[in-house]
């Protein structure tokens, strides 16, 4: 059973990669080459193809080892939006405290409507959020099971930022003219965020719509790029993160036998 968790979460990071840097490369180079730019269809279409590498690696390999059944009962599960308010006050929560946190330090420029960013959450669950069928759902909870739950998060986090990385050199994206040091600091503060959500609710789901939201929200307040900005920011997210999961076993050992 161990041999075939690790065998499917080893084959899901290859099979994302693959997909994701065979996409984006294309792209990359043709941009460079003057082929092609990122607002045509054809940029839009490898980008999105990109973007989807983890949801697409995540359900074949999950088909593949007969952890689904099909295409159903995965989107069923990705879309299970039945969840207790509590798990969804977490959510809101995780989502204050990444832009509050920053705003109360001078660190958030207001830029588009805030109306206009929850018109962008449905976008956003494709262009994002559907990332987390594997990062949530596969990665994170067997590198749990491997090596506990701290150095899991970490894990994740680093092999979730250098996914990232080919968006930070192509032109046009938003990554382009940020800090990949900076990026990864708010990626890990986002982990544990989306960790303690999965490990308190067990919905996929809810992951999903935590990072869209933070995707669709960035459009309408943009966090400036100081390193102290950014590290206090996921230093907050963090600490609120590990200390739900804390309270969250002090109930259960509380609990009779």
């Amino acid at each position: 059973m161990r041999k075939s968790s690790n065998k499917l979460m080893f084959q899901y990071i290859i099979w994302t990669f693959l997909i994701t840097y065979c996409s984006w490369g294309i792209l990359w180079l043709a941009s460079q080459m003057g082929l092609l730019e990122l607002r045509t269809p054809l940029g839009m279409l490898l980008l999105t193809i990109g973007g989807s590498g983890p949801p697409i690696a995540a359900y074949f390999m999950l088909r593949h080892h007969g952890k689904i059944t099909g295409f159903k009962p995965f989107i069923k599960e990705a879309f299970a939006v039945k969840q207790p308010p509590i798990a969804y006050i977490i959510v809101f929560i995780f989502t204050a405290a990444y832009f509050g946190i920053p705003a109360l330090l001078g660190g958030i420029t207001p830029n588009l409507p805030v109306y206009t960013a929850v018109l962008f959450i449905p976008i956003m669950i494709i262009g994002g959020g559907l990332e987390e069928l594997g990062w949530r759902y596969i990665l994170q909870p067997m590198l749990e099971k491997k090596i506990g739950f701290v150095k899991a998060v970490l894990v994740t986090a680093l092999i979730w930022a250098v996914w990232h990385l080919p968006l930070f050199f192509i032109q046009g994206t938003s990554q382009y003219n940020w800090n990949f040091g900076l990026f990864t600091l708010l990626v890990i503060g986002m982990s544990f965020a989306l960790a303690v959500i999965y490990r308190l609710s067990k919905s996929i789901w809810l992951c999903i719509l935590f990072h869209s939201m933070i995707n669709a929200f960035s459009a309408s307040w943009v966090m400036d790029e100081r390193f102290f900005i950014k590290l206090t920011a996921a230093i907050g997210i963090i600490t609120i993160a590990l200390v739900l999961l804390f309270i969250k076993r002090g109930k259960a050992s509380m609990k009779p036998a």
